[in-house]
């Protein structure tokens, strides 16, 4: 990452995360990758989802071997460690939620960004991380050709 803007390291990190969710899809007919970060306080969340013809796939139903799914995660949990690292070292907010939509026939990638707290709120509203990807596969689900934000 040394010698890149923090444009590229902060996309390159987001990169990543879409290469190991092709790689757990090896040979699968993936049309579209969603990943999906909670970064808030200590915590770090890190799930997928797939569209393979027109259903909607949790990563479970996608990377079917537990150990290949454990390693996909912890590696996922590095790469954004490294994005929190990055955020600090450039003196820049890092984002609290992150849902990224990768199109695999075209290479585009889309995302979205929250910096404001969402899983803990001051006021005791906050949303479990689990909840949101679980309403935003659920409106990607409902919603085909849209990327959900």
């Amino acid at each position: 990452m040394a010698g890149n803007s923090f444009e590229d390291d902060f996309m390159d990190v987001q990169s990543g995360l879409v290469s190991l969710c092709l790689e757990a899809a090896e040979g699968q007919p993936i049309r579209d990758v969603y990943i999906y970060a909670s970064l808030e306080g200590r915590m770090t969340v890190f799930n997928a989802f797939f569209r393979a013809g027109n259903a909607i796939l949790p990563l479970n139903q996608v990377a079917t071997d537990d150990d290949l799914r454990r390693r996909m995660l912890r590696l996922a949990h590095g790469d954004l460690a490294g994005l929190r690292r990055l955020c600090d070292e450039a003196g820049r907010p890092c984002p609290t939620q992150i849902r990224g939509h990768y199109i695999a026939g075209t290479g585009a990638y889309r995302a979205d960004y929250a910096y404001d707290p969402i899983v803990a709120k001051d006021d005791g509203t906050g949303v479990a991380p689990g909840a949101t990807f679980a309403a935003w596969m659920h409106a990607v689900a409902s919603a085909p050709g849209e990327d959900g934000f």
